[in-house]
């Protein structure tokens, strides 16, 4: 041997063999071999750096820095072969090492070429990638080639060893090299067939990879998909985020928009496809379609794949518990090691039973287990939040079509369907996250249970036996707990339709005071709610008390038979090893029923979903192609209806008929002109019927219902002509099925028979809303409340007539918008608007309406009766048919007169009409005004018409008086006593560890069956006793936090609750009750459900963390000095995390909000939606809001893994560092096994438990935002509900003392009364006039103290107002408001929900007085009949006679009537004025009228003009007042 060489081949003359030819001499010389391989990695070394250091500083491709990456062919596979090759090279050092130990043990010369050689082919391979890595990045392909060349190189320096070892006679397969040198071999062929495919595509492929769409959207920052296969794994292209949410607050805008696999518009369009196929293969098998076929279709692929990465990352977590029993081994064996007597090559069975070899494994497994198991979770969660992003569109875009009785029938209500959209796809989300575990679970207990069988023998059988018994009773706990879980979910359902009802008629609960009421019913369902809360968190207390008690009983039964079923003593490396796969079964036992949990919610979700997809749907299949955003108008029929319904163009506009299926407004592209014929449908005959010239809409022998399961018949033998570009007005009294025609023709009902056929024309989807701009004061800028809240109900008609208006179609339908309005505002907008707008210019106008002095303007009038058409035609032929028509039309041209003086006095741009405008701009200014008070004089920014708050959102880490008020409501006592128990239970494990491993250790050195049976007998008992001990404080444990958890749900509810019902009227002008629902719906189902597991997990995380640094500091003190720095590490980590995902927690909760506001808004407009093909753009603005709560969301699973790949591996890593330090210790310490096998078994749990403690804190953090939220709203400022109590009887008289009463909205607004002084004495009938916005419903309001009064007081009988409890005030007033309200229930409930009404017979006589008796006696159930939400199932004005009865039943000595008769017909109206003037004879009753007449026999006339007092007096004195307003109404009339 060349003296040169000696430094790397050693002093070795056995290398060269004269009498061998040189092919054989090379084969022999294994120095030569290695020498040759570290030749080729060093110059390919070389060359990459050379190259990337070039290219890289010395060209423009130093600039390049994108956040993407557009990787070549086979990119994964290189990687992950790449580092599979970096590991078994990593094998080959060491191999190399423990050869050349073997020559140093016997004192021969160390030979570094058995391990340089991998040396440098591990850093030219990690280099490599570097390199590859940059040719992606700068795409430059000619690059493959060195990389090609360096895997050839490769290849043959490795084929030659394999050569060189067979002519040695190594080849075996128990040499180790021998096994490393075959493994690479196939390695490198694979690289090199993967470079060569990646030079044949980019040389000598034509076609052009097409850039990715996503990449050509700068908003989209969303990675994933276009990053290297490290940064992919590892989320380190999410860094970016993680540094901008450190540094600032993160906005929605700082996420951009998710990418298109992502999107809410991409997942539905795949999903409903799916859908459908499905369902037609099911209506062809007589089958409902399975929503799981579907899931499994789309889904399924990917989540095999995460299947399979699943178990390969829990196969490779056994190889740590396998391990920790080979190291106790290896540290046994120090005391007395044995020596090979000459130099050799490693085998495999020796370089396995090295404990440095073992603790480096462990650290690859848990690093190999990590990325499986992290990316396992993320696919599961990606096609989690596709799924609930695929399910929220299909929901709202059935939601659109879903037909008028499933929701007004009591089919569904709103609480049901807003679940639907909130609950079932959360639900479904957790199921995907979860479903692996269901397989998994049962595969890791039985590898598991194999495992210790080969350690421990029939003992671990013995063990095994208690899984078999308690696994059923698991089982049948998880589906005990599923049970209730339907139960609470029904009575959540009832809880937030209780809730949303309360919230919708929130003004008039509280004008009546009967919050308080309505409070409490809520509170008896939470009551009830949170005993079904209790079951199912006992069901979780006995799963986690069985999840412990099974390993725990499964050891003391493994252990305690071990010596008598073996004859043998346990030693540490037995126990743990057994021990720490015993430790391995608490984690799948635990999530098993969790799993299955949330699977069987999944199921129940899932059956939900399918049962509401498939509800009754509109006739009108008007739905919107939602890919372009076009309109499609289709036929509206039937399947098995007997006629058709059509929409169709006359014959003399269309010379090409078009026909479409039935389907073909979903599947097709049809942009419909005017013109064309929209569908003709083929009548049973076969013919068609095309609509004669000259007519609009044509209704055929209709009979029309609303439930399709009903036998009652509410239209019926309709045969009617409505004439195009005319006026059609349909009339007839309450009840009499006047909104049901206009309902039938908008295909809103079933039709029984018959068909209705529409002409129409499309034009440019120009539907948006575009009243006067000078109505408010930042135009048709200007924001509205939700439900026009903050508008009068005239306001409200005239915008939905200007609506109509401007929407440009060519039928326009109009439901009574005359009801709520002046006579001279509705005679301007009959005249400007209906008239001179729409009839004028030839539009087809249908008029519902109770003014018959308008009747004489329509070219058709149609009277309905008992639903069916009593009479049609023109005037005459009206009054021929029915006489009684003639003076009802008189009777309503006389009340009409009396208007026309004060309409001549202002002209038709009507007083009224600007003051209306004034009002309205003065409720906006007070939103405005309030919101500016903190803000500079001078800023007038571009939101001055914006009305509805932001919602509000904390900043920074959740205060620890949020953490502070969650213990106050949770209660001190009870949250120490669980921290004590908590503190017994860790301290009972750490002892039953330590006598452990006593035992263990007494068992060595043993030779004798007595000596065995005594170390039995001695430790045993205690360890039984420990064991036992540990159980009972764990379960007492849990169920303290239970009780802490269940206590703090029912306060923080109560105290929300019973806030939010007394708050100002105000307060929901500016905030969407979708927002406010949002805290009684997603926040509480976070306190109630989701606190209890991370409280739990959060502690008992903790406390094993400690106890783990405890029995580790106690064996092997050095592991402090290490684990200091990793716990600031860890801090330091959890800290730059949580300024992230904390924000993001607010941005998901934020943005969710809004989807469920519009969600609520849109099944509220359902039909005013449908009426105007508006369809489509609410699709997209819902779109458009499902996609911003996808980004945060999404973004914040990527920070939740970027986090857990982190601390796994940091968790890894203190694996390697407490095995090295304990294996130092054991040989330089003479540390024993025992405590080897128990610091390294509490080490591979300490990495599990400090990455469950910080990301529980976290979920904790995002979970308090729950509590913060609430707690927000439980301190909003409440109205002055306290005072003092009045005199028994209070008022006896209903005298009114206004004593200069000033009024305003809020501090800091203009008052809309000033200086007020009157009295109304008591019995009074008062009649309050002006024009609108004079003040007339503020007066109302004063009086009931909704609004402030800053100046001046009210007397009632002597009592000023403000001394009083308000509930008392409110409570002794009566006011019928203009917009009626009804609430789920019964109409008993209904007209006496305080249950004050004993006698049956007092509540059909309020209902004799509404002219309600006869309508609710014809209903099967009488006064126990149901009322669907909102009191759907009757029509306005049958609403708004039930308010009346209830004012009645009420008995009050005041009433007021604030335009309590507008949705009235005249003769309904005149019958109630008198029956008021008699019932209330000896009451004060207060009337705001639209209609002069009916305060014309009023005791005195209040008139307010511009807020103030302008006259007051009798009907006589003031219309003999000179100059008088009233007086001059009066005698302009009698001119």
């Amino acid at each position: 041997m060349d003296p040169e060489w000696e430094w790397f081949c050693g002093i070795n003359s056995s290398y060269t063999n004269e009498s061998l030819d040189w092919y054989d001499n090379v084969r022999n010389n294994t120095c030569l071999v290695n020498g040759v391989g570290s030749i080729s990695h060093g110059i390919f070394l070389i060359l990459f750096s050379l190259i990337l250091l070039v290219v890289g500083c010395c060209t423009k491709y130093r600039q390049v820095n994108t956040k993407h990456l557009l990787v070549y062919p086979g990119h994964s596979i290189r990687w992950l072969i790449s580092a599979l090759l970096l590991v078994i090279i990593l094998a080959s050092i060491g191999e190399g090492v423990m050869t050349d130990e073997t020559y140093q043990v016997l004192n021969q010369p160390t030979q570094p070429h058995l391990y340089v050689h991998s040396v440098l082919s591990f850093i030219a391979v990690l280099v490599s990638l570097i390199y590859y890595h940059h040719m992606e990045l700068w795409q430059i392909p000619i690059m493959s080639l060195l990389m090609f060349l360096f895997w050839i190189c490769s290849l043959a320096s490795d084929v030659i060893r394999i050569l060189s070892l067979e002519f040695q006679e190594q080849s075996d397969v128990h040499i180790l090299i021998f096994d490393i040198t075959i493994i690479k071999i196939a390695m490198y062929v694979v690289l090199i067939l993967v470079e060569a495919n990646v030079i044949r595509k980019k040389f000598f492929c034509h076609k052009k990879a097409e850039f990715p769409s996503d990449l050509k959207k700068p908003e989209v920052l969303y990675m994933q998909s276009y990053v290297s296969l490290f940064s992919s794994l590892t989320y380190w292209w999410a860094n970016w985020l993680l540094n901008l949410g450190y540094k600032k607050h993160l906005e929605l805008s700082d996420l951009g928009v998710p990418s298109k696999q992502h999107e809410a518009k991409f997942n539905h369009e795949r999903f409903r496809k799916a859908f459908r196929e499905e369902t037609d293969k099911a209506k062809i098998k007589g089958k409902e379609a399975s929503l799981l076929k579907v899931y499994v279709k789309i889904y399924g692929r990917r989540l095999f794949g995460a299947a399979i990465l699943k178990l390969i990352g829990e196969m490779v977590a056994f190889i740590g518990p396998l391990a920790v029993g080979a190291l106790t081994a290896y540290v046994m064996t120090l005391s007395s090691p044995t020596i090979k007597s000459d130099a050799h090559l490693i085998t495999v069975e020796e370089f396995f039973q090295n404990g440095f070899v073992l603790v480096i494994v462990m650290f690859l497994s848990a690093v190999v287990n990590l990325l499986c198991l992290q990316t396992h979770y993320f696919i599961g969660i990606i096609e989690g939040l596709n799924v609930r992003a695929a399910i929220q569109a299909m929901v709202y875009e059935k939601s659109l079509r879903l037909s008028t009785v499933a929701t007004t029938g009591g089919k569904m209500d709103m609480g049901q369907i807003t679940n639907h959209m909130s609950v079932d796809p959360t639900a479904l989300f957790f199921m995907f996250q979860m479903v692996n575990n269901l397989w998994a679970i049962p595969v890791q207990l039985i590898v598991n249970l194999v495992l210790l069988y080969a350690q421990l023998g029939y003992a671990a059988l013995i063990g095994a036996s208690v899984f078999v018994v308690i696994s059923p009773i698991q089982f049948k706990v998880a589906a005990l707990i599923g049970k209730q879980q339907k139960k609470l979910l029904k009575l959540s359902d009832e809880r937030l339709k209780k809730t949303n009802e309360l919230l919708q008629g929130i003004k008039l609960l509280k004008l009546y005071a009967w919050e308080g009421l309505y409070c409490k019913a809520i509170e008896i369902i939470r009551a009830k709610e949170l005993i079904q809360i209790l079951k199912v968190h006992a069901g979780f207390v006995t799963t986690v008390s069985f999840t412990i008690l099974t390993p725990t009983l499964a050891t003391v039964l493994g252990f305690g038979t071990y010596t008598a079923l073996t004859g043998l003593p346990l030693t540490p490396d037995i126990t743990f090893s057994s021990l720490a796969l015993f430790n391995r079964l608490s984690m799948p036992l635990m999530m098993l029923p969790m799993s299955l949990l949330y699977f069987i919610n999944g199921i129940v979700s899932t059956k939900r979903i399918q049962k509401f997809l498939a509800a009754p749907e509109v006739e009108d299949d008007s739905v919107t192609d939602h890919t372009n955003g076009v309109t499609s108008e289709t036929e509206r029929t039937r399947p098995q209806s007997p006629e058709s319904f059509t929409i169709a163009t006359s014959e003399s506009e269309c010379e090409e008929e078009v026909l479409f299926t039935e389907k073909s407004g979903l599947l097709g592209n049809t942009n419909l002109k005017y013109g064309s014929r929209a569908s003709r449908h083929l009548t049973q005959n076969g013919s068609t019927k095309p609509l004669k010239h000259g007519v609009a809409v044509q209704i055929s022998n209709g009979n029309f219902l609303w439930d399709p399961e009903s036998e009652n018949v509410v239209l019926s033998d309709i045969n009617v002509e409505i004439p195009e570009g005319k006026l059609t007005i349909i009339t007839g009294q309450v009840g009499t099925g006047k909104s049901s025609l206009v309902s039938a023709i908008l295909g809103e009902m079933t039709t029984v028979s018959g068909s209705v056929q529409i002409r129409y024309k499309r034009v440019i989807d120009a539907c948006a809303l575009r009243p006067d701009i000078d109505i408010l004061p930042a135009g048709d800028q200007t924001e509205i409340g939700e439900k026009g809240i903050n508008l009068s109900g005239g306001q409200k008609q005239r915008i939905s007539v200007a609506r109509t208006m401007y929407s440009d179609r060519d039928v326009i339908l109009l439901d009574d918008p005359l009801s709520a309005l002046d006579v001279h505002v509705g005679r301007h907008l009959f005249e400007k608007g209906i008239i001179k707008w729409l009839v004028n210019h030839r539009h087809t106008v249908i008029l519902v309406t109770h003014q018959l002095q308008y009747l004489n303007r329509a070219d058709l009038i149609i009277e309905m009766k008992d639903g069916r058409i009593a009479a049609q035609g023109t005037l005459d032929d009206v009054i021929a048919a029915d006489p009684d028509m003639y003076s009802e039309y008189n009777k309503a041209i006389e009340l009409a007169s009396e208007s026309e003086a004060e309409l001549e006095q202002s002209g038709y741009e009507s007083e009224s009409v600007k003051e209306e405008r004034a009002q309205l701009q003065q409720q906006v200014k007070t939103a405005i005004l309030t919101k500016q008070i903190s803000k500079e004089p001078g800023r007038n920014g571009g939101t001055s018409g914006a009305l509805m708050e932001k919602e509000e959102m904390e900043r920074g880490s959740v205060s620890y008086t949020v953490y502070m008020y969650y213990a106050v409501n949770a209660g001190w006592f009870l949250l120490l006593l669980s921290f004590i128990m908590a503190i017994i239970n860790t301290g009972l494990s750490i002892g039953n560890n330590f006598w452990l491993s006593a035992w263990s250790e007494a068992g060595l050195g043993l030779n004798e069956t007595e000596q065995y049976n005594k170390v039995f007998n001695d430790y045993f008992g205690g360890y039984v006793g420990l064991s036992a001990s540990y159980l009972v404080f764990r379960v007492l444990t849990s169920l303290t936090l239970v009780g802490v958890i269940l206590r703090a749900a029912k306060r923080l509810h109560q105290n929300v609750l019973r806030n939010i019902i007394k708050v100002p009227l105000r307060f929901f002008d500016t905030t969407p009750i979708g927002r406010v629902l949002n805290r009684f719906s997603n926040d509480t189902q976070l306190i109630d459900a989701r606190l209890t597991p991370t409280i739990n997990m959060l502690l008992n995380s903790l406390l094993k963390i400690v106890s783990a640094v405890v029995v580790n500091t106690i064996v092997v003190p050095i592991f402090i000095v290490f684990f200091i720095p990793i716990a600031i590490g860890y801090y330091v980590l959890q800290r730059y995390f949580l300024a992230t995902s904390r924000e993001l927690q607010r941005l998901d909760s934020v943005s969710k909000s809004p989807v469920f506001a519009y969600f609520s808004e849109s099944i509220g407009g359902l039909t005013t939606i449908r009426a105007f093909r508006s369809g489509s753009r609410f699709y997209k603005t819902i779109i458009h809001r499902i996609n911003a709560n996808l980004s945060a969301f999404l973004y914040l699973q990527v920070v939740n893994r970027w986090l857990a790949v982190r601390l796994d591996f940091i968790g890894a890593l203190v694996v390697l560092i407490a095995g090295m330090t304990t294996l130092f210790g054991a040989l330089t310490g003479g540390l024993s096994p025992s405590l080897v096998g128990l610091a390294v078994t509490y080490t591979l749990q300490i990495a599990g438990f400090l990455n469950f403690f910080v990301r529980t804190v976290a979920d904790l953090e995002m979970n308090m935002n729950a509590v913060e939220r609430i707690k927000y709203y439980t301190n909003v400022e409440n109205e002055p509900y306290k005072g003092k109590d009045p005199p028994p009887g209070w008022p006896r008289r209903g005298k009114i003392q206004l004593d200069n009463m000033s009024v305003r909205y809020a501090r800091d607004t203009d008052p809309v009364l000033r200086d007020v002084t009157v009295t109304f004495r008591p019995g009074h009938k008062i009649g309050i006039c002006g024009r609108t916005g004079a003040g007339k419903s503020s007066l109302t309001l004063a009086l009931l103290r909704v609004i402030d009064i800053y100046k001046g007081r009210v007397l009632i009988d002597g009592v000023d107002i403000k001394s009083i409890p308000l509930t008392t005030l409110r409570s002794e007033i009566s006011i019928i408001p203009q917009d009626p309200v009804l609430f789920t229930g019964t109409i008993r409930k209904n007209l006496d929900p305080v249950g004050q009404v004993s006698d049956d017979e007092e509540l059909w006589g309020a209902l004799g007085i509404a002219q309600l008796r006869d309508v609710v006696s014809s209903l099967d159930g009488g006064l126990d009949s149901a009322i669907s939400e909102g009191g759907e199932n009757f029509s306005v004005g049958q609403r708004q006679l039930f308010c009346l009865a209830r004012a009645f039943l009420r008995k009050s000595r005041i009433l007021i009537m604030d335009e309590a008769t507008a949705s009235i017909d005249l003769e309904t109206d005149k019958v109630l004025q008198g029956v008021v003037t008699n019932a209330f004879a000896e009451r004060t009753v207060l009337t705001i009228a639209h209609r002069i007449t009916t305060i014309l026999n009023s005791d005195r006339i209040l008139v307010l003009n511009e807020g103030r007092v302008a006259e007051y007096g009798t009907p006589n004195d003031l219309m003999e007042k000179e100059g008088g307003i009233f007086a001059s109404f009066v005698r302009d009339k009698d001119v």
